[in-house]
């Protein structure tokens, strides 16, 4: 599994239907899965239809090995239900949470400290955040009458310009200059015990063009796990050090007792 632990407690009935469905969609066989996970012939229904038989720890995982998915989503997520869409977005978070923890991914970090507090604007007006800009709206005050207020705020799906940042956030840079941006927020205003006051939220913004949302932990059950998730472990890498891919090859060059200057190094430029 990415990222957790595999519970011993799950309803087999939910993995075997995910097999069957995720199967037919890739249009492969009951036999090319048993043998791709080192199982006999007719393992899958002989196990899926004795009631006191659970599938081993091995086939599972080499199970959703083959199927391209996470032990978590092949045990617990009715796959059938979701829409196309959602099923395509479940592929994409438990990509970026498996290179996540592959160490695969340059996630940047900002804190929620610059983001509330240090974000600045242009002489016309425009932040230098992309998610961010400035705005007018009333916000409930210290009486019981709204204020006006004017600040830079990201105006998010789930609480509009009444957004404030909970935790560090984090992005990543992806193809032709498309950055993602990991958000943690709450609501500006809100009372103790509020259920609905935090929320976190993923955004795409291209180069050129304008911002789009594309998921957040108010979506769909099976969406808002994998989202707490990919925050959790992309939290977690970040308290960890980082060697970028030009100094890496200058390590591995040491490591191998490579320590000269490629030829090409001391030529002057200008000749």
């Amino acid at each position: 599994m990415w990222g957790g632990k595999m519970s011993k407690e799950f309803n087999k009935n939910i993995m075997f239907d995910n097999i069957t469905f995720m199967l037919k969609e890739r249009g492969k066989k009951i036999g090319e899965l048993e043998s791709e996970a080192g199982v006999s012939p007719g393992y899958i229904s002989r196990t899926s239809k004795e009631g006191n038989t659970k599938p081993g720890i091995d086939f599972i995982m080499k199970a959703a090995e083959a199927l391209n998915v996470s032990v978590d989503t092949l045990l617990r997520v009715d796959m059938s239900r979701l829409t196309p869409t959602e099923r395509y977005l479940i592929s994409f978070l438990e990509k970026l949470t498996k290179d996540t923890l592959d160490d695969k991914l340059a996630w940047q970090t900002e804190t929620a400290g610059y983001l509330n507090h240090r974000l600045e604007t242009d002489m016309n007006g425009y932040c230098e955040h992309p998610l961010f800009s400035i705005e007018t709206f009333d916000e409930p005050g210290e009486t019981e009458y709204l204020d006006e207020v004017t600040r830079i705020v990201f105006t998010s799906r789930s609480y509009d310009v009444h957004t404030c940042i909970a935790e560090d956030c984090y992005n990543l840079r992806m193809k032709n200059g498309t950055v993602l941006y990991l958000m943690s927020i709450s609501k500006s205003v809100y009372k103790t015990g509020d259920p609905d006051a935090h929320a976190k939220e993923i955004w795409m913004c291209p180069r050129c063009g304008s911002n789009k949302f594309l998921c957040s932990t108010r979506d769909v059950s099976e969406i808002a796990i994998l989202i707490e998730n990919l925050y959790s472990v992309v939290s977690e890498s970040a308290k960890h050090p980082k060697v970028e891919q030009d100094i890496k090859a200058v390590i591995d060059a040491f490591m191998n007792d490579d320590v000269g200057d490629d030829d090409d190094t001391n030529k002057n430029p200008f000749i």
